[in-house]
């Protein structure tokens, strides 16, 4: 299963076409590994290009630090977001090795990474910090973020994704949550500026070039 949510509203001719290609080519599902739905990166914009979608809701979540961070934190700098939990044994840690490449490779930028985890239930800022600690994250250029599951679920749904959480005894562990696996481009005006899907190299290379583009754009 797939849990994924298409835009109710087309406020652009993006998002009409965002809509027309479908639910299923936005996100991908922590009950088949290594797999994006739909495949390939239909929905990935080029990385000059001028398309934006909708901004980031507002919400308030817990890194690492203890610190509270909300969507005026992420403003101000381009971002690449992802939604993860801790104890997935699907693709989350195709996801997390990636942005641990795009770390690398954005070494230098002002770009931040971001990744959410949609299992607050288990994953508070210790489990993630631990998490952070195997991929090496650099708390200053890669924050996780845990806190309220019904914020969350806001953020998620902000940027037209979702992850639904299987009732009780209905999954195996590692499998207790579905959630989209693409990574979303956010520019420094905490607006969707592009989906990639998150565990190809075609993926990471194409939100490398976005992020890096609108990097330089706002110097």
């Amino acid at each position: 299963m797939s849990a994924v949510l298409v835009p109710a509203t087309t406020r652009s001719s993006g998002w009409r076409a965002l809509a027309v290609l479908g639910a299923a080519l936005i996100g991908g599902s922590c009950d088949r590994p290594a797999a994006v739905a739909g495949g390939g990166s239909s929905l990935a914009v080029s990385a000059d290009s001028p398309w934006r979608g909708d901004p980031l809701g507002e919400f308030e979540q817990v890194a690492t630090s203890g610190e509270r961070i909300d969507r005026s934190d992420l403003l101000g700098r381009s971002a690449i977001l992802d939604f993860i939990f801790t104890t997935c044994a699907g693709p989350c840690p195709v996801l997390s090795a990636n942005m641990a490449r795009l770390q690398a490779d954005l070494a230098g930028t002002g770009v931040r990474l971001v990744s959410v985890t949609v299992d607050p239930e288990t994953d508070d800022a210790e489990t993630l910090g631990a998490y952070a600690a195997r991929f090496g994250a650099d708390p200053d250029r890669w924050l996780f973020l845990t806190g309220d599951e019904g914020q969350i679920q806001r953020l998620i749904g902000s940027v037209h994704l979702a992850a639904e959480r299987a009732a009780p005894g209905q999954a195996a562990p590692g499998f207790q949550v579905t959630h989209a696996t693409r990574f979303v481009v956010v520019d420094r005006e905490g607006v969707v500026a592009g989906y990639y899907p998150g565990e190809t190299e075609e993926g990471r290379l194409a939100a490398l070039g976005r992020a890096r583009f609108l990097d330089r754009q706002g110097r």
